[in-house]
C-alpha cells in the first residue's frame, strides 16, 4: 500500500540516548511476543520476524523483507485474521477462533481456541510454550486462558467479575494480568510452572481506564491518559512516575509501552506529533510527522527499536511508518 500525493516530512531531534544515570537491565525474558499484539483491536496485525515483518491486509499475509526491502504474498486465503505473531522461528496466525502455524504459500491448523470466542477486547501473547488469550466475557467478567501449544490443552487461569478491560504481560515464568474497573485495579501474577496466582494489588486508591500495560524485573507500568503509573515491587504501591503533559501545553496520549520505553503522540493542525522517553522519563526523540491535512496518524506497535506509526488507519491508501527511536531513522514500510 502507497500514500499517493502526500508530503511525508519526519524531523526527527534525538535528544540524549545517555540514561542519564539510570542503568538497564540485560535480564529480559526474549521468548514472549510482545512486540504488537498489545494494541488493541482494529489496529492492523503486525509480526517482526528474523529478517522480515510479516502483516495481516484482508484475508492475506504478506512479507516485508527489510534486506531488500521488497513486499510480496507470504500466505493466501484466510478469513478475517485477528492475530498475526513470530514465535520461536515460525509465523502464527489467528483466523476464525482458529490457530494457525504459517509458512511460505502454507497454513497448517494447530487447534480450536473455541473457549475464546465470546470475549471482546482480546490480547493475545505467545509465551514459554504457551498461546495466552485474554478479553472481557459476555457477562462483563474478564477471563485469560492458556493453550499449551503442544497439546492446545485450555485453561482458564484468572476470572475478575464486572471487569471493563484485562492486559497481559509476561515475564519469564510469571505472567502479569492487570485488570479492573471504575472501582478498582487488580494485579496479579500467574506462574506458568505452578499454576499459581498471587494478588500482588487491589485497590480503590488508583484506577484506570483501558490502560497499556509492561512488566520489567523492577516494576509493572500502566498508562492513564499521557502519564505513567508504576508498580513498585519493593513497596507494594502504584504511582505516578512521569506525565507527558505535565506542562499543561499538550495533549500526549500514551500509544504504547515497550520493556524500557513509553511512546506518546498527539495530531494538530501541522500533523502527528510523536514522543518518546524512557521508562524513567528521560527524553529520547521528538519526532514531527508533516502531513496533509485530511491525513491521521496513530502509534501500532512496536519492536525492540522501532515505533510504528499507521498513517491514514484503516482507509486504501493506508501507510505504516517505522521510526527508530534510539536514532530518530525513519522509513515507510507499506
Amino acid at each position: 500500500m502507497k500514500i499517493k500525493n502526500i508530503l511525508i516530512m519526519i524531523t526527527a531531534m534525538v535528544l540524549g540516548l545517555s540514561l542519564c544515570g539510570c542503568s538497564m537491565t540485560s535480564n529480559i525474558s526474549t521468548d514472549a511476543n510482545m512486540d504488537f499484539d498489545q494494541y488493541g483491536e482494529g489496529y492492523p496485525q503486525i509480526a517482526d520476524g528474523d529478517d522480515a515483518y510479516y502483516y495481516a491486509d484482508g484475508e492475506n499475509i504478506f512479507t516485508y523483507y527489510t534486506d531488500t526491502e521488497e513486499t510480496a504474498i507470504y500466505c493466501e486465503g484466510f478469513g478475517s485474521i485477528d492475530y498475526l505473531g513470530y514465535y520461536d522461528g515460525r509465523v502464527y496466525a489467528i483466523s476464525d477462533n482458529t490457530l494457525y502455524s504459517v509458512s511460505e504459500n502454507i497454513k497448517v491448523k494447530q487447534f480450536e481456541i473455541s473457549e475464546a470466542g465470546n470475549l471482546s477486547g482480546k490480547q493475545y501473547v505467545m509465551h514459554s510454550g504457551w498461546l495466552i488469550v485474554c478479553g472481557i466475557s459476555d457477562e462483563a467478567n474478564a477471563e485469560v486462558l492458556t493453550y499449551s501449544l503442544e497439546s492446545g490443552e485450555c485453561e482458564t487461569v484468572y476470572e475478575l467479575a464486572e471487569a471493563d478491560y484485562v492486559k497481559l504481560c509476561p515475564y519469564s515464568d510469571v505472567l502479569y494480568i492487570l485488570s479492573g474497573n471504575s472501582g478498582i485495579t487488580e494485579l496479579c501474577g500467574y506462574d506458568l510452572e505452578s499454576s499459581e496466582t498471587s494478588v500482588l494489588y487491589s485497590s480503590g486508591d488508583c484506577v484506570f481506564t483501558n490502560p497499556f500495560f509492561r512488566a520489567t524485573v523492577e516494576a509493572a507500568y500502566m498508562s492513564e491518559g499521557g502519564a505513567i503509573y508504576a508498580y513498585d515491587v519493593t513497596t507494594g504501591e502504584i504511582a505516578i512516575s512521569f506525565d507527558f503533559n505535565s506542562d499543561e501545553t499538550t495533549a500526549y496520549e500514551i500509544g504504547g509501552i515497550a520493556e524500557y520505553y513509553v511512546f506518546a503522540g498527539y495530531s494538530d493542525n501541522s500533523g502527528y506529533h510523536l514522543y518518546v522517553k524512557d521508562i524513567y522519563g528521560n527524553d529520547k526523540i521528538v519526532t514531527d510527522i508533516a502531513l496533509s491535512s485530511e491525513i491521521e496518524a496513530v502509534i501500532c506497535g512496536n519492536d525492540s527499536q522501532r515505533v510504528f506509526v499507521w498513517v491514514n488507519p484503516g482507509s486504501s491508501d493506508g501507510s505504516v511508518i517505522a521510526v527508530n527511536f534510539l536514532n530518530g531513522d525513519f522509513q515507510t514500510l507499506w
